[in-house]
């Protein structure tokens, strides 16, 4: 009988090979996250009547660490955790100061989740330029 290559294929993960494609990724990530949060929040508003909007909207950018995993997967060598932590740093830095300097009357989830995009939007340049300029991509 004979065998059916395409079964036997492992899926490897979509690179991103630019900057425009990685903050794609990420802003789609981002907007998926955004959208989960909004039916999940609706689902603990109408039994319990609390108001629409409570839940930390930080959690709206926690798929777009999904995205930031296998870009670092795709990378070798001891500056990928240098740049990791660098941008963390940096990246959250960001996004507690938009979440701070936002309106004391916006509800939790707009503040958050501009916080963590704002997290996203910083954590994703500084990785694509430091690894384009100091990283070791894998090979297979």
């Amino acid at each position: 009988m004979p065998r059916d290559e395409s079964l036997e294929r492992t899926r490897e993960p979509a690179k991103a090979e630019s900057l425009g494609q990685l903050m794609g990724a990420v802003l789609a990530y981002f907007v998926m996250g955004a959208g989960v949060l909004v039916v999940i929040d609706l689902v603990f508003v109408l039994p319990t009547g609390r108001g629409f909007g409570e839940t930390s909207g930080w959690i709206a950018a926690l798929p777009t660490v999904w995205v930031f995993t296998e870009q670092f997967r795709r990378y070798a060598g001891a500056s990928r955790w240098a740049l990791m932590g660098i941008g963390v740093v940096l990246g959250l830095g960001a996004g507690l100061a938009v979440a701070v300097i936002a309106p004391v009357a916006w509800p939790p989830m707009l503040s958050g989740g501009l916080g963590g995009l704002a997290a996203a939007l910083v954590y994703g340049p500084l990785w694509y330029a430091g690894v384009k300029s100091f990283g070791e991509e894998r090979r297979a």
